[in-house]
């Protein structure tokens, strides 16, 4: 396997304040997007990431590379998805000089295998991040193929209405973003039953809300509405009311534990074969959701190189 390290178009961003704190964040962000900073690029909005976000968007461009330089002949056509997609640009937030880089819905766009792409859609519930996004790929002259779309990923019917729209009979990557355990497990299944033929890449981050909240949501009633939410994400109602999981949750890594067990045994549940995780730092795992052993080769030739550039050994 190649190596493609992509071009991001990464620029110091001087507007950006950096290193932050959370409340000041609360202050400056809506919806991850800088009230204040925008693109030296091209002069509209970014969104406000840590330096992390790079581990993701690499391994995110090595696995559509090889997923579509391997599957561009083996199919009636390729589509790709993104929910929580962004506006396109992010800057960060927790190095000394901020920088400005390509996000995942570009840097796609931008990848050289992008052309064997027959239709890409990103979805975001936010109106203004996806006009800023559509403006974005108008820019780069890539209409007739990609759309940016306002989609409310909590509820299955938007869901259906949008990806019923995509080419039938096509192999899909489906690839989920959120920042937190937002997006339902109703969702992916009602992306399944639609698509068929379907692998995902899903952020699962047990490093943020979760690994806050986890504990005092088994053992604490007050935190009701925060359990639900937990629940919808999982695909399992009663989990945080069983006797083996108050038993075995004692501490935030082993709860955090269990609870990626239980996400990976219900997307067996509905038809998927293989799961693979990938660690990035300790915010959020990578997870790898395919049917096929050829996807799933592709997947683990893509965890042999670490974002440094070296080969792992395994």
């Amino acid at each position: 396997m190649t190596v493609s390290f992509p071009d991001l178009r990464k620029r110091n961003n001087p507007s950006c304040k950096t290193k932050c704190n959370k409340a000041e964040r609360k202050e400056l962000t809506e919806d991850d997007m800088c009230k204040i900073v925008l693109s030296v690029q091209d002069n509209l909005p970014v969104r406000c990431v840590g330096s992390w976000a790079y581990q993701k968007i690499f391994m995110l461009n090595q696995y559509f590379g090889i997923f579509a330089e391997g599957m561009k002949k083996k199919w009636n056509g390729l589509n790709y998805v993104e929910i929580c997609s962004g506006p396109g640009r992010c800057v960060t937030r927790d190095l000394d000089e901020a920088e400005e880089f390509d996000g995942t819905a570009l840097s796609i766009i931008r990848h050289d295998s992008f052309k064997f792409i027959k239709s890409a859609i990103f979805i975001d519930a936010n109106e203004d991040v996806v006009s800023i996004l559509n403006t974005r790929i108008a820019a780069m002259n890539k209409t007739n193929i990609a759309k940016a779309v306002i989609g409310n990923y909590i509820d299955n019917g938007d869901m259906k209405s949008i990806v019923s729209k995509l080419p039938p009979n096509y192999l899909n990557l489906v690839f989920i973003d959120p920042t937190d355990c937002s997006v339902p497990f109703s969702t992916i299944k009602t992306i399944k039953e639609n698509l068929k033929n379907v692998d995902f890449i899903i952020n699962f981050a047990v490093g943020t809300d979760l690994t806050r909240n986890i504990i005092p949501s088994i053992y604490k009633p007050n935190y009701q509405k925060v359990k639900e939410k937990y629940a919808r994400f999982l695909g399992t109602e009663d989990f945080f009311d069983r006797e083996d999981v108050k038993n075995y949750c004692v501490d935030p890594k082993r709860a955090k534990n269990i609870f990626l067990d239980e996400y990976k045994k219900n997307l067996l549940n509905i038809g998927f074969r293989f799961i693979e995780s990938h660690p990035v730092e300790h915010y959020y795992y990578l997870l790898y959701v395919t049917g096929h052993p050829v996807g799933l080769k592709f997947w683990k030739e893509v965890c042999k190189i670490e974002y440094d550039g070296q080969r792992t050994l395994f």
